[in-house]
């Protein structure tokens, strides 16, 4: 008997055991850090922080493990590392463009964990790859093999546990997902994933207190407050069920299941009108989900998948080529990566960071200009856009790039820190400059903030103002020379 395998359709379908990519899985959201103000500074350093993408089927906003080199691993290949991708070959059939695309991500990934055998990130990815294709054993050697290398991977246990509950293999699941746990209490969707395997079991006390802690972490997940209900309906306590299941609804009003259980809850409670209520509204989402179905195996592109799949993990691999210095190596597979989903940012943002690094600076531009046309709300490309075109003196687009970044991002404080600096530093503007790094303090009371505001108010006139945001920059960072030797310079001490 050949190894066990996990259905690819059912993969694709059920999306349980997903290797880290963004779409319908956790939304990966880059966040913009940015170092000291000074007046004089107009492009201020900027860092994108991007963690491993959670499976497809976790809920936006799970923790992932971050990339970097395991303790004592190597910088240098042992073996070769993977040749540029090839173009696409359009003189293929569809079914054996996803193959070839297969056998690449699968072929990419081994010859990582080749040439970094010491690198936890590597053997992940390769259990990653392996989970792509359907593999469930070689994928789970690897995931051990991860966690020798680094014990403390939440990630790789939750995986562990994914896995052994398509086995049917309950108890192990449990195990693994609380050793997820006990390094990661807070990852969403672990408590959710043991919460359901514990009920399999008839463990339901065990079970409703894993769904209570899965429900205390945002974002609120429906189905985490149906299976409640389902819980405490198992336990007849149908006042408790009916109160989860109204919770559920409220948050995800589309789920079917929670209307069939307010229906039986309602009928238990005597409550006979409101069943017959919950009754009908089930049978209409049931006919809209049968129709979305219908819709969905209709218009669904097995090949759109798998570009989209290997896109992110040739992301993912780069990452950690990259992490062992080797950027020749991961920039072609970024470039595949870009042309295999136009929708994937991440490899867009690498690449473009890599060529303002290397000189690059037009080709960054383009590569920012598709960030932000994938996806118009993201601030952090746009801020990225605008300190670019002041390193290329276009000041008049970084000023309306900036203005987009306020548009956009709100509540982050870069957009309001950077119109303000290019209105300083061009001398123009002022009464407005002051009024944006008086925002910026608002949004960020940072001790930069409050320096980039007094400069602001000595630029407009206003000594009062000035000195009192200067002492408070003081007070925040006292250990900063600069800002002392500016207040004892705008007070006249010296």
């Amino acid at each position: 008997m050949g190894p066990k395998r996990v259905s690819r359709d059912r993969g694709r379908k059920q999306a349980e055991v997903r290797p880290q990519h963004p779409s319908a899985r956790h939304s990966r959201k880059v966040a913009v850090f940015t170092g000291a103000v000074t007046l004089c500074a107009l492009i201020v350093t900027v860092g994108i922080v991007v963690a491993w993408r959670p499976t497809r089927a976790q809920q936006p906003g799970q923790d992932g493990t971050a990339v970097r080199p395991s303790p004592g691993a190597s910088t240098q290949p042992t073996t070769q590392p993977p040749s540029p991708p090839p173009a696409l070959d359009s003189s293929l059939t569809p079914e054996e463009q996803d193959r070839a695309l297969r056998e690449e991500q699968l072929e990419a990934a081994r010859r990582l964990a080749a040439a970094f055998p010491g690198d936890a990130n590597a053997s992940f990815l390769l259990a990653m790859a392996y989970l792509e294709q359907g593999d469930a054993v070689e994928a789970s050697t690897y995931l051990s093999k991860s966690l020798e290398l680094q014990p403390n991977r939440a990630d790789a246990y939750d995986h562990l546990g994914q896995i052994a509950t398509l086995k049917g293999e309950n108890e192990r699941a449990i195990e693994m997902f609380r050793k997820a746990l006990e390094i990661d209490p807070k990852m969403p969707a672990v408590h959710f994933r043991l919460a359901k395997a514990l009920v399999f079991l008839g463990r339901l006390p065990e079970a409703m207190a894993e769904l209570q802690k899965d429900i205390a972490i945002p974002p609120q997940n429906g189905e985490s407050h149906a299976l409640l209900g389902e819980v405490y309906a198992q336990l007849q306590d149908y006042a408790g069920a009916k109160a989860s299941y109204e919770k559920a609804i409220q948050t995800q009003p589309k789920l079917s299941k929670p209307y069939y259980g307010l229906s039986v809850a309602c009928a238990k409670l005597g409550l006979q009108e409101e069943s017959k209520q919950y009754q009908e509204k089930f049978k209409e989402i049931e006919a809209q989900d049968r129709q979305a179905g219908r819709h969905w195996r209709q218009v669904f592109d097995p090949l759109a998948v798998t570009r989209q799949s290997v896109s992110h993990t040739h992301t993912d691999i780069g990452r950690v080529y990259q992490s062992h210095a080797r950027v020749d190596v991961a920039e072609p597979l970024w470039q595949k990566a870009a042309i295999l989903d136009p929708n994937n940012v991440e490899c867009r943002f690498h690449l473009a960071m890599l060529y303002e690094q290397t000189q690059r600076p037009l080709d960054a531009l383009k590569l920012y200009e598709q960030i932000t046309r994938a996806e118009a709300k993201n601030g952090a490309a746009h801020f990225l856009m605008g300190s670019l075109y002041l390193r290329l003196n276009r000041p008049d687009e970084a000023e309306k790039t900036f203005r987009k970044v306020l548009e956009v991002s709100p509540d982050r404080p870069e957009g309001y820190r950077a119109l303000a600096q290019l209105y300083l530093q061009t001398n123009r503007n002022l009464a407005e400059a002051g009024k944006l790094a008086a925002q910026a303090v608002e949004v960020e009371p940072s001790a930069a903030h409050y320096f980039l505001l007094a400069t602001a108010c000595a630029k407009n006139n206003d000594r009062a103002g000035m000195l009192s945001a200067i002492k408070r920059a003081i007070e925040l960072d006292p250990g900063n020379a600069e800002y002392r030797r500016t207040y004892e310079k705008l007070a006249g001490t010296r």
